[in-house]
């Protein structure tokens, strides 16, 4: 069987620092094509589904790759290097599936923020053109837990909103539960760079445990499916034989 690389992407609040002036009690304060906004960094899991995903937690971290603010020259020099990790775990997938896969990009409300500004800041620092950075960008596809575990919860009415972070973790992860990202700010501004890094790894390692739980509940939603269509066969077949 050919392989196929998940990415599980941690980005996002947890690693961008906004002007104080600019923070804001509710929603995203961070913008990428604000110049006095700043990308910290983030960590990447670069995961085989059908090789990694049930290893140790000690040998995922292995197979993480991470870029700091701190570690580079610029934030250019670290979009750049995000730019080519990703575009390097794209070969591999096109290469093992003769571009007949994408690989995933994969973690918890990345729809409406760490996937958009990766590819925000790969256009506004000249990384790619604008129609080049489309053309990548759409050589990917995307799993939000967010969205994905919509199935895994009862809902009052039709109204179905993404699940933040901690409401996922605290169905599947119960004693894990996560600060507000904005902490990072006061972190970095301690110049408390170990912190932050601890926090991103453990908020990537927690997502693909997630990740793992969730696709359990829909292999049991699958099984219970199976046991009531053989149920609804058993029941029409005593009906045929009554009549």
């Amino acid at each position: 069987m050919r392989s196929t690389v998940g990415i599980l992407v941690s980005l996002g609040r947890g690693g961008c620092q906004v002007p104080e002036e600019k923070r804001s009690k509710h929603g995203f304060s961070y913008n990428p094509w604000d110049p006095t906004c700043k990308l910290l960094g983030g960590t990447f899991l670069f995961a085989n589904p059908e090789k990694d995903f049930d290893l140790p937690e000690s040998a995922l971290a292995n197979k993480t790759k991470s870029m700091w603010s701190w570690d580079s020259v610029d934030e250019k020099s670290m979009v750049t290097d995000i730019y080519l990790a990703l575009q390097s775990a794209l070969d591999l997938v096109h290469k093992a599936h003769d571009g007949g896969i994408s690989p995933i990009l994969c973690g918890i409300g990345i729809t409406s923020s760490d996937v958009p500004i990766i590819f925000e800041l790969i256009k506004r620092h000249g990384v790619l053109s604008n129609a080049e950075a489309f053309a990548f960008q759409n050589k990917f596809r995307v799993v939000d837990l967010s969205q994905l575990t919509l199935a895994s919860f009862n809902h009052a009415n039709y109204f179905l909103y993404p699940k933040s972070k901690n409401v996922i973790l605290g169905k599947y992860l119960a004693n894990k539960k996560f600060e507000s990202g904005k902490t990072v700010w006061d972190l970095y501004e301690e110049e408390n760079y170990n912190g932050i890094k601890d926090r991103v790894m453990d908020e990537v390692l927690s997502t693909h445990q997630c990740y793992m739980l969730i696709k359990q509940d829909f292999d049991k939603f699958k099984a219970l499916e199976l046991v009531d269509k053989r149920r609804a066969k058993e029941l029409r077949k005593a009906q045929e034989v009554e009549l």
